[in-house]
């Protein structure tokens, strides 16, 4: 009991605190016991009922004490598309029990998994935390050999063999995505093989530059050089690329380009270029120069920039920014608090781990200067419980801003003032909801609030608060450094947006282009078209809350508010080997478990339209649509209303399927 009082001392007695006093004890005992429960209710001085309440709320916390091993296999629909089910049957075969279930030692507990949010490096198996990415059914037994393994260490300290005029650069794409596939392995080669070399050559950890379906990979940075990317660069062939690029023979693949011909990469410009680690090479690559000149500025000039660019939110409801912004500048009370959305936790989107991943700074800046404009004065990054990649890396970055002056008192020698902090979430899709995401913050269940009040009037702890998503503020710092009329100019006034594809796809990997495209310049000119003979019968678009659409619209322009919707920027392409019947049972079963249960048309409204699709009698299709409107308008919040979606447009778009 010593051990549990020290470390939930470190947790100042507020209710706030509820959730990040849990995951430590998740964290130190692998599962949250009615003794660890008791002990932070103790602590926090709050009812234990009330904790058990909020625990068995998220479904990250773990109220069960798990196996020795915990083996996840993912089965959403990226995954299934390319095998996932497959690589379940077979983990089930291999250990001899079904899913949600632990062996007889108690060896290893082998559980389903919505999402990995790694889509791209689908079929995904989690394996003590750690993922590994494109497993086959016949490789389970390679992944489940027995043997935990520590999560990949990248080489520290110095990351640089030798530096000065002429020296060339290796960034070893090291996100989430590569990872999986053995990038930690192809960095520590390069390392090894350069100092057998003896060459001049800095070797680095970056983020993912999209190209998700070529990992491992490395880009070469040379002086005056346009960098060339390296694709499926592993441990093995590190002395060969080292080889190549002394003799100057790298060149860059078909396919390479062929991916990138098609984009337009603004907010991903750096990602998989910056050393998302060094505050240092952010700043060299353009890092908080535009902060700098702002702060002697008037915000509303900011603001004004911002709304005559015409940014809207980038989570998918496509709010404008800067009307946010405004709207908490007028507010009564203080202070007033900055959210940045990172929580993501719709299956199948994953595009803001990557940009979190893969240039934390440029997300720092655009939330300092919306903080700035909108007179904020405390600013909380709440970033998926699981996305540890993203939180590890945006808090290394805040810290090095915080040594540099760029956070803290008096910025800059400025009047502006800024702490800013990072909380965890633990599961959830109702998160995406905002109101529900500041009652986590404030230590209760998710569960959304009515509007009014807005949040920009009275928000987290009833004070002025603007949320906006990660891939928002990220365009923030390009839109006031190269003014307004650059942002409304792309995308027909609409600017550019951020994919993540997968599912049936050659190139499955994270996007940005400019809107206004369609589904078929993503699915066959950037995304390479179908990697077999099977055609993509459907598109799940926008994730669980988005909509299923037909081939006959893939050559529609994706526009904000247009038929189809970009959303969320979730693309999975579906052949027929997963129906559209079976997707939007996986959609539908998802968010009826995920609803949170206040309100009645959503807690009530999914299960019933679960159970009509799942009888063995064919469903009425009007009683369906009907039950299916009923929680579109009677849901009291935008996840509820967005629920039955899927429904609506597969009754649409593919009524003989259902």
């Amino acid at each position: 009991m010593s051990e549990t009082f020290d470390l939930l001392s470190r947790f100042p007695r507020e209710r706030t605190w509820l959730l990040p006093a849990l995951h430590a004890l998740q964290h130190r005992d692998r599962w949250l016991s009615p003794e660890a429960i008791a002990a932070a209710a103790d602590h926090l001085r709050i009812p234990r009922s009330e904790v058990y309440g909020v625990a068995t709320h998220y479904p990250e916390f773990r109220l069960s004490e798990p196996g020795h091993r915990v083996v996840r296999v993912c089965v959403g629909l990226a995954c299934r598309t390319r095998g996932g089910l497959d690589v379940l049957a077979a983990c089930e075969q291999r250990l001899g029990i079904t899913a949600g279930g632990t062996t007889a030692d108690r060896g290893v507990t082998l559980e389903r998994l919505d999402c990995a949010f790694d889509c791209a490096m689908a079929p995904v198996v989690e394996v003590d935390g750690r993922h590994r990415g494109r497993v086959a059914a016949s490789g389970v037994e390679r992944v489940l050999d027995g043997t935990p393994r520590p999560a990949p260490s990248l080489p520290s300290g110095d990351r640089t063999r030798t530096t000065g005029p002429g020296t060339i650069t290796l960034v070893v794409g090291a996100g989430t995505c590569g990872l999986s596939v053995g990038a930690a392995d192809t960095l520590r080669a390069l390392h090894d093989e350069a100092s057998r070399l003896g060459r001049a050559i800095r070797i680095t950890a970056g983020g993912c530059n999209g190209l998700c379906w070529a990992a491992p990979v490395v880009t070469v940075l040379r002086p005056d050089v346009a960098p060339r990317i390296v694709a499926g660069v592993t441990a093995a062939g590190a002395r060969g690329l080292l080889e190549a690029l002394v003799a100057d023979r790298v060149g860059e693949s078909p396919e390479v380009a062929a991916f990138l011909a098609g984009q337009r990469r603004e907010l991903m410009s750096r990602c998989g270029i910056v050393d998302p680690g060094d505050i240092g090479d952010a700043m060299r690559h353009g890092s908080y120069q535009t902060l700098r000149r702002v702060l002697t500025a008037r915000p509303e000039a900011l603001i004004e920039t911002v709304k005559r660019a015409g940014l809207r939110g980038r989570g998918g409801a496509y709010f404008q920014a800067a009307l946010k912004w405004e709207g908490s500048r007028r507010a009564t009370g203080s202070p007033r608090h900055l959210i940045v959305n990172g929580e993501e936790g719709e299956p199948g989107i994953f595009k803001d781990r990557h940009l979190m991943e893969g240039d934390p700074h440029r997300l720092l800046e655009g939330a300092l200067l919306a903080a700035y404009a909108a007179g904020v004065s405390a600013i909380i990054f709440y970033i998926h419980g699981e996305a540890h990649l993203s939180a590890d890396r945006v808090g290394r970055a805040i810290d090095q801003a915080r040594e540099a002056g760029f956070v803290g008192e008096r910025v800059l020698g400025s009047d502006f003032s800024i702490t800013v902090e990072i909380r965890r979430g633990a599961g959830g899709f109702v998160l995406g909801e905002e109101t529900a995401l500041m009652e986590s913050i404030e230590g209760r269940r998710a569960m959304p609030r009515p509007k009014l009040p807005f949040p920009t009037d009275a928000g987290v702890w009833g004070r002025p608060t603007v949320i906006n998503n990660v891939e928002t503020l990220f365009a923030v710092p390009l839109i006031v450094e190269r003014g307004a009329e650059w942002w409304a100019g792309l995308g027909g006034g609409h600017g550019s947006k951020v994919f993540g594809l997968s599912g049936h796809v050659a190139r499955p990997g994270v996007i940005e282009a400019e809107l206004g495209l369609s589904l078929r310049d993503l699915l066959e000119r950037i995304g390479g078209g179908r990697p077999d003979g099977r055609p993509v019968t459907a598109v799940a678009l926008g994730g669980p809350s988005g909509v299923l659409v037909h081939p006959r619209r893939f050559d529609e322009p994706l526009v904000p508010g247009g038929n189809p919707n970009p959303g969320t920027g979730g693309v999975a392409a579906l052949h027929g080997g997963v129906p559209v019947s079976e997707a939007v049972r996986v959609l539908l079963d998802f968010n009826t478990r995920e609803s949170c249960g206040k309100c009645t048309p959503c807690r009530e409204g999914t299960a019933r339209l679960r159970d009509l699709l799942g009888g063995r009698e064919p469903a009425d299709q009007q009683a369906v649509a009907t039950l299916a409107d009923v929680i579109r308008v009677a849901s009291l919040c935008g996840l509820g209303q967005a629920a039955p979606l899927s429904i609506l447009s597969a009754l649409e778009e593919f009524p003989g399927e259902l």
